[in-house]
């Protein structure tokens, strides 16, 4: 590490621009949800056809994942960055500017493999420059940037929806996108020298990639997580239907129901950070999946009660437990596979996004008129996920004890 880099104020330059890169995906998904209605009715297009951009989203982010983590192996860190804000940076105006849905759609998978370059390369420059302590710091921050976006996103969006149109919002991803830019060129070192790049061959990645995928806990983990976390984006996917349409709220009141729901990734992540002082990742998962089943079942149930406030709060429940379970999955996850820690964030990713991909699609073009299909896609993968980890059990040595003091 370079001193300059270590210095008090360039390391929070660089938190300040891994967190706003972080929230590339959230606020490209989350800022225009309460305005798809209305960008169906002004491209003469179905509500579902507008969901499906969500799922493509999520398709770009999982096909990005493969590439960019490769990639920045390869080429180093900070001109792959550059290459994927000016994706998103373009993509984000176009989208502006367009009045036909199928380019809409097909121009937010290339939106989502320019956001990713901030999440992958900012773990990556994470892990470069910092270790023990300070680099635990640096990813609480990430995470917790993370964790706002779904938050602050929705409402500033309905704000942007109420007053400009809905074609504003990406307007504004456009602005945030040249500022991040701006910062990144100037303030992110290059932290990957060509002394330690891999050789860009396809059969050196493509073997990296079998060797990760051949280790059993890894595959687990990461299943496990992108199981649970599919329920976020099926929340995601089906919110805007069925606060707006099946229960007739405003943008803005649909934006901070969305908000409150959000906010118990904040409540749980905090949960979550005090009983790791005590108990094992492992035992956590193990009880939080299981109580993310139940809270599931609680869901499908009050889907079908058309009473609103039972709906939000057993979907807090539900949401929050999705941030305790993905959390400790991904961190085990990420043990399994820290051999190649840059492949294994964008395998990590990339599994997780495929099932989301799947869960979302399925919820956008349900159009049941109801909560049930996004309920039922928040409790199937969950089941899935815990059937997995009582069957895996035996195979990865999963003891659920307390850390030793």
């Amino acid at each position: 590490m370079t001193p300059d880099i270590q210095s008090e104020k360039q390391t929070t330059w660089l938190i300040a621009i891994f967190g706003l890169l972080t929230i590339f995906p959230p606020l490209a998904t989350d800022m225009y949800l309460s305005a798809i209605g209305d960008l169906a009715v002004s491209m003469q297009a179905s509500k579902s056809a507008a969901e499906l951009s969500l799922s493509l989203f999520f398709l770009g982010l999982c096909l990005g994942q493969l590439v960019v983590g490769p990639l920045i192996d390869v080429f180093g860190r900070k001109g792959p960055l550059l290459i994927g804000i000016a994706i998103y940076i373009a993509t984000s105006f176009a989208l502006a500017m367009t009045s036909n849905i199928y380019i809409f759609d097909g121009l937010r998978v290339l939106q989502a493999i320019g956001a990713c370059a901030g999440m992958v390369v900012g773990r990556a420059i994470v892990s470069d420059l910092y270790e023990g302590q300070q680099a635990a710091k640096v990813m609480t921050v990430l995470v917790m940037m993370l964790t706002i976006g779904p938050i602050v996103s929705p409402t500033l969006g309905s704000l942007l929806h109420l007053a400009f149109g809905w074609r504003s919002i990406f307007a504004l991803l456009v602005l945030i996108g040249l500022v991040s830019f701006a910062l990144a060129l100037r303030y992110v070192p290059e932290t990957l020298p060509p002394s330690r790049r891999r050789p860009g061959s396809v059969s050196g990645t493509a073997s990296a990639f079998g060797n990760l995928l051949s280790n059993r806990r890894f595959v687990t983990f990461a299943v496990i997580g992108g199981l649970v976390q599919a329920g976020m984006f099926a929340f995601i996917t089906g919110s805007s239907g069925v606060f707006q349409t099946v229960f007739g709220l405003t943008s803005l009141q649909f934006g901070l129901v969305f908000a409150l729901i959000a906010a118990a990734l904040i409540v749980f992540g905090q949960v979550n950070k005090m009983l790791l002082n005590t108990r094992t990742p492992e035992s956590i998962l193990k009880s939080s999946l299981w109580l993310y089943v139940a809270a599931g079942v609680v869901l499908v149930v009050v889907s079908r009660l058309d009473v609103l406030w039972a709906l939000i709060g057993a979907m807090w429940v539900a949401i929050g437990l999705v941030g305790m379970v993905s959390a400790n999955a991904m961190a085990l996850a990420m043990g399994a596979g820290k051999a190649s820690a840059g492949i294994a964030s964008a395998a990590l990713g990339a599994v997780q996004f495929v099932i989301a991909f799947a869960v979302s699609t399925s919820v956008a073009l349900s159009d049941a008129g109801s909560a049930t299909p996004m309920a039922l896609g928040i409790v199937i993968p969950g089941l899935c996920a815990a059937v997995l980890f009582v069957l895996s059990n035996p195979y990865l040595g999963i003891k659920a004890h307390q850390v030793e003091q």
